[in-house]
């Protein structure tokens, strides 16, 4: 199979209504994970990767394009109604969500079965945003990398067990073959 960035970031099957529909599920979707009484020391968004998971959606469903276009407005959206992520966090937790979007897309393209797709997508995503954040002036940065990452993925085990959930339901509720989008 040949993997082009045009056939990762093809707009297959999704109407506008459906993309709008998608984009508002985004939103809401971490929107009531915000506003979820919560007491612990961070966000609870931080613990179940709520953008991840409608995003994920949106790659497999629709392909990468729909999945970027989701990931590009839940941030901003986030921040305009709950104040989360903060401003400060939220360049990087769209390039964070870019990336993920990225790795999904060709992980479901290759291996359109493979239940593991979204959690692994996530871990990429993580390290290329640490090292952007570490290596970039933009980005405020003060932790080690490496136990920036473990931290992260610590309190992401949650959000990466939901992700595993939503990614092994798909497959299993909406097989693709190998050509899914070709038709």
């Amino acid at each position: 199979m040949n993997i082009t960035a045009r056939s990762l970031f093809s707009l297959s099957r999704a109407t506008w209504r459906e993309t709008l529909v998608l984009m508002a599920v985004a939103w809401l979707v971490p929107f009531l994970v915000h506003i979820a009484p919560w007491a612990g020391p961070r966000p609870l968004g931080v613990h179940l990767l709520p953008a991840f998971w409608t995003a994920f959606v949106a790659v497999y469903l629709y392909g990468g394009l729909i999945g970027l276009l989701v990931a590009l407005v839940v941030p901003v959206a986030n921040l305009l109604t709950t104040g989360l992520p903060t401003w400060e966090r939220t360049g990087l937790m769209t390039l964070e969500l870019a990336l993920f979007v990225g790795f999904a897309a060709l992980l479901v393209r290759r291996w359109p079965t493979l239940r593991l797709a979204a959690p692994l997508a996530w871990l990429p995503a993580k390290v290329i945003t640490i090292a952007a954040q570490w290596a970039l002036p933009v980005f405020p940065y003060t932790r080690d990398p490496v136990d920036h990452f473990l931290a992260s993925t610590t309190s992401s085990l949650a959000g990466l067990g939901v992700l595993l959930a939503a990614n092994v339901a798909l497959v299993h509720l909406l097989p693709k073959d190998r050509d899914w989008d070709s038709a």
